[in-house]
C-alpha cells in the first residue's frame, strides 16, 4: 500500500529540497558586483551569478571594473564581492520586472540596471548596450527590458 504513495513522497521531497536550494544557497556563493557612474548623469550596475571562492568572485569584479575604465576614463567605477544578497539583489537576478530598465544575457548569468534622473536616458542607454551586443555569440547578447517590464 505504501507504494503507491511513493512517487508523490518523491515528488514532495524534491520540491523540498528544491525550495531550499532557492532559499540558502545564494547565501553561501560570493556575487561580483560592479556599480559606475558616467558623467551624462546615469548609474550602471552590473550584477553576476555567485562564485564558490571569493578570491575568483575578488578577480571577476577587479577585471570587469578595470575594462570599464580603460573604456570610460571619466565614470566613478566600484567593483566589490557580495556574500550572500539581500532581497532587492535576488530581485535583480530574478525574472521580475523591476523598476528600472535592465539588461540581461540569456539565462540571466549577467544582469545590468540603468538609473538616471531622467528615465528616457536610462532606457536609451540600455537599448544602445542590447544593439552593441548583437554582434556577439547569442549567449553572450545582452537583451533590454523597459522598467516594469516582464523579464
Amino acid at each position: 500500500m505504501w507504494y503507491k504513495a511513493l512517487p508523490l513522497l518523491i515528488l514532495g521531497l524534491a520540491v523540498a529540497l528544491t525550495a531550499a536550494a532557492i532559499e540558502f544557497l545564494p547565501d553561501t556563493l560570493y556575487f561580483p558586483i560592479i556599480e559606475y557612474a558616467a558623467p551624462e548623469n546615469i548609474r550602471v550596475a552590473l550584477l553576476e551569478h555567485g562564485e564558490l571562492e571569493q578570491s575568483t568572485c575578488e578577480q571577476t569584479a577587479s577585471r570587469v571594473a578595470s575594462t570599464i575604465r580603460a573604456h570610460c576614463p571619466a565614470c566613478r567605477v566600484v567593483g566589490r564581492c557580495l556574500h550572500g544578497l539581500d532581497a532587492e539583489r535576488r530581485r535583480i537576478l530574478s525574472r521580475e520586472p523591476l523598476a528600472t530598465p535592465s539588461a540581461r544575457i540569456a539565462g540571466g548569468k549577467l544582469t545590468m540596471t540603468f538609473s538616471s534622473p531622467d528615465p528616457q536616458l536610462a532606457l536609451a542607454v540600455c537599448r544602445q548596450t542590447e544593439r552593441q551586443t548583437a554582434v556577439q555569440p547569442v549567449d553572450q547578447r545582452l537583451r533590454c527590458f523597459p522598467a516594469l517590464a516582464p523579464r
